[in-house]
C-alpha cells in the first residue's frame, strides 16, 4: 500500500468515525502534552539541582598563624577527585577583599578590620550532594587530627532539603517512564477494542474474499 492510498483509507476511516477518531486524537494529545510537560518539568529540575548541588560549599577555616604549607597539606589529603570538583585557597588578604567587597557601603566596618584579623580558608565545592556528604566525612575525620583547623562550616539544612529534592526527582522520572508507557498502551487497546466491533462486517467480507 503507497502512502496515498493510506492517507485516503485514514480519511475515509476518519468519516465514517468522526466521534470515535476526535476521541483518540483527543486523549493522544492529552497523553502527549502530559507527557511533554512532565519530562520538561523533570529536566529543569534535574537541571536546577544539579547547579545548586555544585554551588554547595564546605568552608573549612584555619587558625590565623597556620602557614600556607599546613593549608596546602590539609588541602591534598581531602583533595580527591572522585568527590571533590574544586578547592580554592582564601588566604587572609583574599578574605579581606571579599569582606571589603561585601561590606562597601558601610566603611566605618572595613576600617576596623585588617587582614590580619581573618583567617585562611579554604572552599570546598563537591561533584553531587552525595559526595558532599562523604567530604564533609572526610574533613571532620581530617579536623580531629589537624590542630591547625578552627571550624568546619556548611549548611546542613540545605544539604538535607537538595538531597531530598534530588532523590524525589529521581524517583518521579523512575515512575513516569512506566506510567506513561501503560496509558499508551492501554489507549491503543481501546482504540482497537472500538474498531473491531464497529467495522467487524467489513472485516468479515474481507475475510471471505
Amino acid at each position: 500500500m503507497t502512502i496515498k492510498n493510506i492517507f485516503k483509507a485514514t480519511k475515509r476511516n476518519i468519516k465514517r468515525n468522526g466521534f470515535l477518531s476526535f476521541s483518540t486524537v483527543f486523549v493522544i494529545m492529552i497523553v502527549f502534552s502530559i507527557s511533554t510537560l512532565f519530562v520538561a518539568s523533570a529536566i529543569i529540575a534535574r537541571q536546577g539541582i544539579q547547579f545548586y548541588e555544585k554551588k554547595a560549599q564546605v568552608m573549612v577555616f584555619f587558625n590565623r598563624e597556620t602557614s600556607e604549607e599546613e593549608i596546602f597539606d590539609f588541602r591534598d589529603k581531602i583533595n580527591n577527585p572522585e568527590y571533590v570538583e574544586s578547592i580554592e585557597y582564601v588566604s587572609q588578604e583574599d578574605a579581606f577583599e571579599l569582606y571589603k567587597e561585601d561590606f562597601k557601603d558601610d566603611q566605618d566596618l572595613i576600617d576596623t578590620i585588617t587582614a590580619e584579623v581573618l583567617p585562611p580558608s579554604l572552599g570546598i565545592r563537591a561533584n553531587s550532594i552525595e559526595s558532599l556528604s562523604a567530604v564533609i566525612e572526610q574533613i571532620n575525620e581530617e579536623k580531629e587530627k589537624n590542630p591547625f583547623v578552627d571550624e568546619v562550616w556548611y549548611f546542613e539544612d540545605v544539604l538535607d532539603t537538595m538531597r531530598a529534592i534530588s532523590t524525589s526527582v529521581n524517583y518521579a522520572v523512575a515512575v513516569m517512564i512506566p506510567v506513561l508507557a501503560t496509558i499508551a498502551f492501554i489507549l491503543v487497546i481501546i482504540t482497537v477494542g472500538f474498531n473491531v466491533p464497529l467495522h467487524k462486517d467489513e472485516i468479515e467480507i474481507m475475510h471471505l474474499v
